[in-house]
Parts: C-alpha cells; sequence; structure tokens
C-alpha cells in the first residue's frame, strides 16, 4: 500500500513537471515582447534572401531563407518573418529558440505565375542580465524578387534590378499589379471606416520598415523609432502572424491578407489590412515614446 502510493507521488509529480515545462516553452513561444534594448548587444549577421529554385512543367519553387545571429546567448531568441507575393501573404515562418545566439528558418515555396516576391522579417532577442532585469534587442531584413514565368519562354526567369528592356517592362507591370491590389483595398477600407488620412501624414507599407534599421521615422528619434517599431511588432506577432480576429470574434489565418499598411500620428499608429475574405481589419496602437 505504502509502495503504490509513493509510485502515484512519483507519477504526479512527473505529470506536473512536464506540465509546467510545456507550460513554460508555450509562454516562451508566443512572447514576442518589446522591453527597452539593450545597447550593447547587436546582430553582426541577420538577413533574408528569397532565390529562384526547380522549375517543373509550368510551376516553379523559390527558396526562402532567414538566419541572424547575436553577439551574446539571449534568453529567448524568436523570428517572424513574412512572405508576400503581389502585396499577398503567401508563407509565414516563426522560429524560436531559448539559451542560444543563432537561428535560422529555410523554406521553399512553389507557383505558377509570374510574381514580385517581397519576404520581410523580424528578428528579435529577450535578453535577461544578471540582475534579472530584462531587455529587448531587434533587427528587421528583408528581399525582393521578381520571377518571370511566360510561356514564351523556355523557363521562368528571376532578378532582382531590371537589366535590360523586358525586364524593365515586367517590372513596371508587376510593380503596377501590386500597387493597385493594395490601394483599391486601403481605399475601400478608408471609406468604409470614414479615416480622416490628414491625421496620418507617415504612412508606410510593412515591406518598407527595413531601412528603419538606420534612420528615425519622420518626426521622431531614433530611439523613440526602434520603440515604436518594438511594440509594432509586438502587436503584429500576436494580432495579425498568430493569427487575425474577425468582427465576429473567429480566429482566421493571415494567410490571402494583404501587406499591412502603417498609419502614423504623433501619439498613436494604425495598421490596416485586408483578410482573405475580403474584410478589412484596422488596428490601434498607442504610441509611448518616454
Amino acid at each position: 500500500m505504502k509502495r503504490d502510493f509513493i509510485l502515484l507521488s512519483l507519477s504526479l509529480a512527473v505529470l506536473i513537471s512536464v506540465f509546467y515545462v510545456f507550460q513554460q516553452n508555450q509562454i516562451a513561444k508566443e512572447s514576442i515582447t518589446y522591453f527597452p534594448i539593450d545597447p550593447t548587444v547587436s546582430f553582426p549577421k541577420a538577413e533574408t534572401s528569397i532565390q529562384l529554385q526547380n522549375q517543373k512543367y509550368d510551376e516553379y519553387s523559390i527558396e526562402w531563407e532567414t538566419t541572424s545571429n547575436l553577439n551574446k546567448r539571449a534568453y529567448l531568441r524568436q523570428n517572424m518573418s513574412l512572405l508576400y507575393a503581389n502585396g499577398k501573404l503567401v508563407s509565414k515562418m516563426g522560429e524560436w529558440k531559448q539559451n542560444t545566439m543563432e537561428l535560422s528558418e529555410r523554406k521553399t515555396v512553389v507557383e505558377k505565375e509570374s510574381k514580385k516576391f517581397e519576404a520581410i522579417s523580424f528578428h528579435y532577442a529577450e535578453i535577461h542580465d544578471k540582475n534579472e532585469r530584462i531587455f529587448s534587442s531587434q533587427k528587421i531584413t528583408d528581399d525582393f524578387l521578381y520571377v518571370v514565368n511566360s510561356k514564351y519562354d523556355n523557363q521562368a526567369k528571376a532578378f532582382r534590378n531590371a537589366k535590360n528592356q523586358d525586364e524593365t517592362k515586367w517590372k513596371k507591370l508587376l510593380d503596377s499589379q501590386t500597387k493597385e491590389y493594395l490601394y483599391y483595398y486601403f481605399n475601400q477600407s478608408i471609406k468604409k471606416n470614414q479615416l480622416s488620412l490628414e491625421q496620418y501624414p507617415l504612412r508606410l507599407l510593412l515591406t518598407d520598415l527595413e531601412k528603419f534599421n538606420e534612420e528615425p521615422l519622420k518626426g521622431f528619434t531614433k530611439q523613440q523609432t526602434a520603440k515604436i517599431i518594438g511594440q509594432l511588432m509586438e502587436g503584429l506577432y500576436k494580432n495579425y502572424f498568430l493569427g487575425i480576429r474577425t468582427a465576429d470574434g473567429d480566429i482566421i489565418d493571415p494567410i490571402g491578407s494583404t501587406i499591412p499598411i502603417i498609419l502614423i500620428a504623433k501619439d498613436h499608429l494604425l495598421v490596416e489590412f485586408t483578410t482573405k475574405n475580403g474584410e478589412s481589419i484596422i488596428l490601434r496602437q498607442q504610441i509611448s515614446t518616454l
């Protein structure tokens, strides 16, 4: 009887320990959280790349990769990467690891038609110092690629910067298609939600944010910009990457949604995008520059 009680107690202890570890891992997994930036921590290496790979019949594949390396071991390393084609989200990656410096992900995406691909990645680290204070470090990287898969050619072709007349023509066409697609839904959303654009002098696509690693947003300091972007990415991770809450309360996958457009005022910003079902979503976030 005593032996059975001891075995039962040990089993319960193991079960509780497993549940605790699982719970802690789940908390870590879904925890891109902005903390004050640690100026001593940096990313010596961080990059996102898109490359054209194999072609089979009328399909082609692209390899999409993101990698980053921190200059010190972090309590938590996390990555959020988004891949758009002609303005529409076609895939996403989100790796996380604890007690590490390096993080890499790779994915193959198959397409048929000519597309302008744009990828953006948010590299994140949560750092705990010896006094158990919590800081963070962050960096954005991106890449883009034009892929032309024409029935008049034997195989798909890819370029970043147009080098001849044919590539210039395709670049203009794919840029125009992407812009028209995004701004059609953006204008529909603005009308539906009766937004006044005058109070948002700064309007950016999410895929334009990489340059603000080094330069400040207009009207803000570099330090304030880092905080705004860190908090923006925290919000996007929880309310876009992990799933979008619709008006009826459902949580849906962000795949098929438009590139978010960010509208920035002095004290708040809006994030506007349209879901794959055509529902306009606007997220609001206060800007705290203190």
